[in-house]
């Protein structure tokens, strides 16, 4: 494992680095190819039937040159359309065992992921096979001292059995969200029974039964109360940063409760907890002394420094806070305060883990070394012929240096985003992930890229003169917070075309109470931040094609609320909802419409 704390970003490579990360490269393309080749989707699929004519043409898979030089030149770009036909197999009942056996990968999947379904309607499902079952990786170690405080839900919505014959049940998949799926592989608790919602789980700060509760409200409320119970814990893990924010304020709205729980060793009657209810009972013990002390300390937002009061060995609060989450940043520090260190849990999603955090550097990643990952320049025609791989970026980097802008505030400005293509373990060949980041050197250890997100590439507000990116949109909130005017906790944006000309709508959930806000001076400032990253901008509104964005207030929660609304109507597990930065369901922007209490 790469040493992540002490490394540090270099802007080109040596031929003798080039060459080994290029060797690297090669290996794990040649181990994936190779290892689904014959997988029931590689071998039926349309989109690889040019490749597969290829290889046979050259004697098979056992030239590595050869091998290498086919993938380039015939596997084209794929999407979840072209692996849904084959995914759908798992939905049928029952479902036969050689319908879904060596589907993507080679055996059968352990678990099926759930995507968020940031950006559409309906999940994706994808099938995650373990193939490191030595070296599975864990949250948390069981032999600490003090064990880890996470909010990871395992709730799974469904369970696919997979047998032989009509009746016979062979093997049983859980399918659910990639965070819990990984804390079930990494403990081998794939189903669950009666006997094992009892359990405690070593080494972490919540029994079993508490990460099943598919209730989002209940899920964090329970989870409030078992932290609270305990004095002594040091380190917190929290998938995002939003999440973190919803539990605060979920144990805020309900410290009486919980505090009078502690104190009597009571769990109380919640929405959605009664299937494990008397399985968390069994774990919390009646505590007056620590009920007395958190109701001298207070609830949470009622002193400065309650975190630390509460728990006073905290001492790191693991989660993800760059790209859309990265405006909740000033939110998580004046909670967990100053002394409490803030780090990245890395960069990845339910197609794969892409990257490991970079240093103390929230906003950084460097590239992981167990998947193929390739680059397209966005500015570039969208076709795999375009594709470049991490020694090709070198090269073209190494290129611009004389015209790139040098180091400037701390920052390198190289001027080039790529999207990403995967190549993957569990059987995506040359995927469009849609994930767009900035390449900002190597890795002085690694010497892989080390990269920044940016955002989505479908994810843009889009005008008759110009489209206007997640990125983009991000900054513009950034400068809002930078000059004072409106301190946001989240926010979301839609095309405004309620009078012509159109213009962005920002629907924005305040940190603090606006005070005397100049309505002009605010749509002012998101107009030139957004004419810093686009010049057109102030082209087209000079033209009469663009009015100065609006900015609609929403109520406090909203956003939390919405996470919870799109969990329960999309069936997806707590943990794993994200707010787009770029709303485009007509459905969610009715929602969120209805939730406005003041316009700017």
């Amino acid at each position: 494992m790469v040493d992540t704390l002490t490394q540090s970003v270099i802007p080109s490579l040596t031929a003798k680095q080039a060459t080994a990360v290029q060797e690297q490269f090669n290996r794990t393309l040649l181990d994936i190819i190779r290892g689904n080749f014959n997988t029931q989707y590689a071998s039926q699929v349309d989109l690889l039937a040019g490749f597969r004519d290829a290889v046979s043409a050259h004697g098979g898979t056992g030239d590595d040159v050869a091998l290498l030089a086919d993938f380039r030149s015939h596997v084209p770009f794929s999407s979840y359309i072209a692996y849904k036909p084959f995914i759908d197999r798992f939905e049928a009942r029952p479902c036969k065992k050689e319908e879904v056996q060596d589907l993507l990968s080679p055996g059968l999947p352990d678990l099926l992921g759930v995507s968020s379904a940031t950006s559409g309607t309906r999940p994706k499902i994808l099938p995650k096979y373990n193939h490191f079952t030595n070296r599975a990786r864990r949250f948390f170690d069981p032999k600490r001292n003090t064990p880890l405080a996470g909010l990871i839900c395992t709730d799974y919505r469904d369970v696919k059995e997979i047998g032989r014959a009509p009746g016979e049940v062979e093997h049983r998949i859980p399918v659910c969200i990639m965070t819990g799926g990984a804390l079930r592989r990494s403990l081998e608790w794939y189903i669950d029974d009666d006997n094992r919602l009892y359990l405690p789980v070593p080494g972490y700060a919540v029994p079993w039964a508490a990460t099943v509760i598919g209730y989002i409200s209940s899920f964090l409320t329970i989870h409030g109360l078992f932290f609270l119970a305990r004095r002594d814990l040091e380190q917190f893990y929290v998938p995002f940063g939003t999440l973190f924010v919803d539990l605060i304020r979920r144990i805020d709205e309900h410290w009486d409760l919980l505090v009078s729980c502690i104190r009597d060793g009571t769990v109380p009657d919640l929405q959605g907890i009664a299937h494990v209810r008397a399985h968390l009972q069994t774990h919390l013990v009646a505590d007056p002394g620590r009920a007395a002390e958190l109701l001298g300390i207070g609830p949470p937002f009622s002193r400065e420094g309650w975190f630390t009061s509460v728990w006073p060995n905290a001492s790191l609060l693991t989660t993800i806070c760059s790209g859309t989450f990265s405006i909740v940043l000033p939110k998580l520090r004046s909670i967990v305060g100053p002394t409490v260190d803030i780090r990245a849990p890395g960069y990845g999603a339910t197609e794969s883990a892409l990257g490991l955090p970079h240093g103390n550097k929230l906003d950084e990643f460097v590239l992981r070394p167990d998947e193929t990952i390739e680059f397209l320049d966005v500015t570039q025609e969208e076709t795999h012929e375009n594709l470049r791989q991490a020694v090709r970026v070198h090269h073209l980097l190494s290129g611009l240096k004389c015209s790139m802008q040098r180091r400037f505030s701390g920052k390198w400005k190289w001027g080039k985003q790529y999207e990403l293509a995967l190549t993957t373990r569990d059987g995506l060949w040359r995927y469009r992930l849609g994930d767009v980041v900035d390449i900002i050197g190597f890795d002085s250890k690694s010497n892989t890229p080390v990269f920044k997100y940016s955002g989505r590439r479908g994810l843009t507000l889009r005008f008759p003169h110009t489209q206007i990116t997640d990125a983009q949109l991000i900054s513009a909130v950034k400068a809002l917070i930078t000059e004072n005017m409106v301190h946001v906790a989240e926010f979301t944006t839609v095309i405004d075309d309620r009078a012509f000309p159109s213009t962005v709508r920002f629907f924005v959930e305040l940190a603090q109470p606006l005070v005397r806000p100049d309505p002009q001076k605010v749509s002012q400032c998101l107009f030139e931040a957004l004419v810093a990253t686009n010049i057109e901008h102030r082209r087209a509104h000079q033209n009469g094609q663009m009015g100065l964005p609006t900015i609609r207030i929403v109520k406090a929660g909203t956003f939390a609320e919405y996470r919870w609304w799109k969990g329960e109507s999309a069936n997806i597990a707590s943990g794993q909802i994200k707010v787009p930065v770029v709303l485009l369901q007509p459905s969610a922007q009715a929602w969120i419409l209805e939730r406005v209490t003041q316009e700017m």
